[in-house]
């Protein structure tokens, strides 16, 4: 035997290995296990007992309220509620007394979903919800970037699911306690159906299972009202134009899909409640659409360029310098050549920016532009195939809309642009889909700037989870405690509330003589007052007198202050 012979024997096990490992992961059940595998790894990384945002806190203190009295009430309870009927200084902000309950969730099925995993998995086991909406995302991603793939559909949705669940703020998003990503799965899932039946692939069955799709995710984000019109209206054009299909009978199809889902909610909230949730959040924020539109502008720029770290006008342009540098580098790769040098520098000047953006600490990067560069890329490519943009047109169109109706303010602290997750991904899904038609050479370098992005996500998720648990272990004891000029700081806190904690929250100035004549008229003989700064800690508060004060760190660059307070 040669000599040169036994290496090429032993190469041939190693390749077979990787072509069998890529088709194991092509499949999408295979695929989808692997990904809700890695997604459990991720969350390892997090301490469990915090959180992205502070709405995930009141659902969490709602689910252990629950389990402390082995029932299916949503009810927090109020230990104060005596003295301060209204609940202005409760403890969880944004607490409303319906009948006599106190309820902080917005919708029900979810929580009464999570109970069990919560009874079984603790704060680990309610993520199941969150990533399986993801592997969702992922696996509607495929199902779209098959349709769009002129070549090789199997390979570009295999493709498309990875850069879907790898490497967008979908990530993020499956490591939270929320409903973003199982409202986000059902909105993909409906696009995909609705797009089938504008290209001529379904009927009216399609169209009732898409709008089915919407009235669920409708009943948990709100958005979700903009994107089904939008995309009504771009496949009832279609349909129209090419004059395909009984239009009435698919309207008809999707308007019943829409409303069921929504009505049996609405049974279900009235049933539990005795009122509605989720019909007044929808029309609160259709009565406020258009309101202030100097913020909602502000907003938008957020929450589409912004990178939360400098002065506004600075961080937008800023957040658009990475977002341009991404659409030069998408645009040289989409051409035939293959002259790419020039897409590496803009890709690489992209990543210096958010380098030195992340250079003094981890922190939300609200723009979706920014976490998203394939969605970049999505934008780029819609622009030079007609074939990507009516999946693009619904991802732009609902953009403005969603603008003009989301909730003003607090638009920095987010991830990717926690409203706009539909139009991030589908653009995210046409970026995959076109530049892969270019060659994986051409798709690896946008895909590795987006996992760069979207791990700096998942690593502030890590840093800011640690940091807000580490400082409620230390203070959590410490009742009453009384959270002063900090809106959210025990709504962060959820994972250690339970219905007999002693403690207050005075979001102005204003409530805090409410929240000082509780203590008072509870007998409390002292109090912990937590605050941001020492200037709202002065020696005396009503009836009390400061003993004791310090700082403590929490956040990078935040520091809490803490004082005990005796009664004179």
């Amino acid at each position: 035997m040669s000599p040169t012979a036994a290496p090429e024997r032993s190469d041939r096990p190693s390749r077979g290995v990787w072509a069998r490992l890529g088709e194991l992961l092509a499949r999408p059940l295979a695929a989808s296990m692997v990904l809700l595998v890695v997604y459990a790894g991720c969350s390892l990384l997090n301490d469990p007992r915090a959180f992205l945002h502070t709405d995930t806190g009141g659902k969490v203190a709602t689910l252990r309220a629950m389990d402390a009295r082995g029932d299916l009430d949503p009810d927090l309870g109020y230990w104060a509620e005596d003295q301060d009927p209204e609940g202005s200084v409760h403890a969880i902000a944004m607490t409303y007394r319906i009948g006599d309950r106190w309820v902080n969730v917005t919708t029900l099925p979810m929580i009464y979903a999570a109970l069990p995993l919560y009874e079984l998995g603790g704060l680990r086991g309610i993520l199941l919800l969150p990533m399986l909406g993801a592997v969702l995302c992922a696996l509607a991603a495929r199902s779209r970037a098959r349709r769009l793939a002129r070549a090789s559909p199997d390979r570009a949705g295999a493709v498309a699911f990875w850069t879907v669940g790898l490497a967008t703020p979908v990530v993020v998003y499956a490591l939270e306690f929320w409903e973003h990503t199982l409202g986000l799965a059902a909105m993909l899932g409906g696009v995909v159906l609705f797009l089938d039946v504008a290209d001529g692939k379904a009927g009216w069955r399609s169209a009732l299972l898409g709008g089915t799709c919407f009235g669920l995710a409708a009943t948990m984000r709100t958005e979700a009202f903009v994107y089904a019109a939008v995309t009504f209206v771009v496949v009832g054009v279609s349909l129209l134009v090419a004059r395909r299909g009984n239009i009435i009978r698919i309207a008809a199809g999707a308007a019943i899909g829409l409303v069921v889902p929504l009505a049996l909610n609405q049974g279900l909230e009235r049933l539990v409640l005795g009122q509605g949730l989720r019909a007044g959040r929808a029309s609160s924020a259709a009565a406020e659409g258009g309101a202030n539109l100097v913020t909602r502008v502000e907003d938008a720029l957020r929450t589409s360029v912004g990178l939360n770290h400098y002065a506004p006008k600075v961080d937008w342009l800023l957040g658009g310098l990475v977002v341009i540098l991404v659409g030069v580098a998408a645009a040289v790769l989409l051409e035939p050549t293959r002259r790419r040098l020039g897409a590496y520098v803009a890709l690489g000047a992209a990543v210096a920016l958010m380098l030195v953006r992340f250079s003094d600490g981890l922190g939300f990067v609200p723009g979706m532009l920014v976490a998203s560069p394939l969605a970049v890329a999505g934008v780029i490519a819609a622009t030079r195939d007609s074939q990507m943009r009516r999946v693009a047109t619904i991802a732009i169109g609902a953009l403005p809309l969603v603008w003009f109706f989301q909730y003003r303010g607090g638009a920095n602290p987010q991830w990717g642009g926690r409203y706009v997750l539909a139009s991030a991904v589908l653009l995210a899904i046409v970026g995959t889909v076109a530049l892969l038609e270019r060659g994986a050479k051409a798709l690896a370098p946008v895909v590795i700037a987006a996992v760069l992005f979207t791990g700096c996500g998942v690593a502030w998720l890590s840093v800011r989870s640690h940091a807000i648990a580490d400082a409620a272990s230390v203070l959590e004891a410490r009742e009453p405690i009384l959270s002063s000029g900090l809106p959210h700081q025990l709504r962060e806190w959820g994972a250690f509330y339970s219905p007999d904690r002693r403690w207050l929250t005075a979001e102005t100035s204003g409530e805090l003589p409410t929240a000082l004549a509780v203590l008072d008229e509870t007998g409390a003989d002292r109090f912990t007052l937590v605050a941001r700064l020492r200037a709202e800690a002065p020696k005396r508060l009503g009836a009390y007198e400061r003993r004791s004060v310090r700082s403590i760190s929490f956040l990078i660059d935040i520091r809490l202050t803490v004082a005990q307070y005796r009664r004179a």
